[in-house]
């Protein structure tokens, strides 16, 4: 009995799949077929001709001639150009206080002065010395001194000779020392070594600056080059900037992982400013097909080629 039973199922089942099946045939069939609409395209002859190839890219504009000018001594600031300040070559950008400097100077002037006064003075014993003992020497032939206050004089004025030797050195070391301090004071007074705008005011009038510390930054007037970084499978020819063609030196050298391109060109812009450029990737002979002639299926790119009223 249980057979039978199951087996009526079954059948009904299969009878019901039949109809399922019966009614999706006549409701697709009942489906008006798809119309194909034609479209006007246009058509291009594809022949060989020279091809240049760019692609959109954003660089850097550098300069070779930027300076930035530090103190060379601790020093407050007189006085300092402010950022934006148009500059010649030779121009006095800055001042620093030289009070302490030109104080150290005249000392060693006086230094200098009362050497000489000793300089002098033994100057003048040593010449009463040598006559005396010139007079001794023939008291000495006739016996009249003793040979001991004779050598006792020659010592004596061999002492003096020496003693002035040695403040004449004095008087050399103390002149060096003046030639430091003015070497020192000519860093007091900072020019600027080029023309150029003053980019960046680093201290302000009034404070101190330190030794080997930045005061002002100028940039050069020339010397601007486009920087270009890319990632080494682009290898670029060259640029396109506001119309004009640049070509591209590799620097052979990189910035996190981006190989670096130059090239050096007229600009007015400031260093570190970003400018929009087209590279040329390639140049050369090929056919050269617009995007939308393209159909890419997987790692496949096929082309439209019209035959007849068709394209296949």
């Amino acid at each position: 009995m249980k057979k039978i039973t199951t087996l009526v199922i079954v059948l009904a089942l299969v009878a019901g799949g039949i109809l399922a099946i019966k009614h999706k045939h006549e409701a697709a069939s009942a489906i008006s077929p798809a119309k194909t609409y034609g479209m006007v395209v246009a058509t291009l002859k594809a022949a060989a001709d020279k091809v240049q190839l760019t692609v959109p890219y954003l660089a850097e504009v550098q300069s070779d001639s930027d300076v930035q000018l530090s103190s060379k001594v601790a020093s407050r600031v007189e006085s300092i150009l402010p950022s934006g300040s148009t500059v010649k070559a030779g121009q006095v950008v800055a001042r620093l206080d030289d009070s302490e400097l030109k104080a150290k100077r005249q000392n060693l002037l006086l230094q200098i002065e009362q050497i000489k006064s000793d300089i002098r003075a033994k100057q003048a014993d040593l010449e009463n010395t040598q006559r005396n003992h010139a007079r001794n020497r023939k008291l000495l032939a006739s016996k009249a001194i003793s040979q001991q206050q004779y050598d006792n004089e020659s010592a004596r004025i061999r002492s003096l000779q020496a003693g002035i030797e040695g403040l004449q050195q004095k008087i050399r070391a103390t002149k060096q020392a003046i030639r430091e301090v003015d070497d020192t004071l000519s860093y007091t007074v900072i020019e600027s070594p080029l023309d150029g705008v003053v980019s960046k005011t680093h201290v302000a009038t009034g404070a101190v600056a330190g030794s080997g510390k930045p005061l002002l930054s100028i940039a050069g007037s020339g010397g601007k080059f486009i920087l270009v970084r890319t990632a080494n499978s682009l290898h670029p020819s060259a640029l396109i900037h506001d119309g004009r063609r640049c070509r591209l030196q590799p620097l052979h050298s990189t910035y996190n992982g981006l190989d670096e391109y130059s090239c050096h060109t007229d600009l007015s812009l400031a260093s570190g400013s970003r400018i929009e450029v087209r590279l040329v990737v390639y140049e050369g002979k090929g056919v050269l097909l617009p995007a939308h002639a393209l159909l890419h299926i997987d790692d496949r790119v096929l082309a439209f080629v019209r035959q007849g009223e068709h394209a296949s």
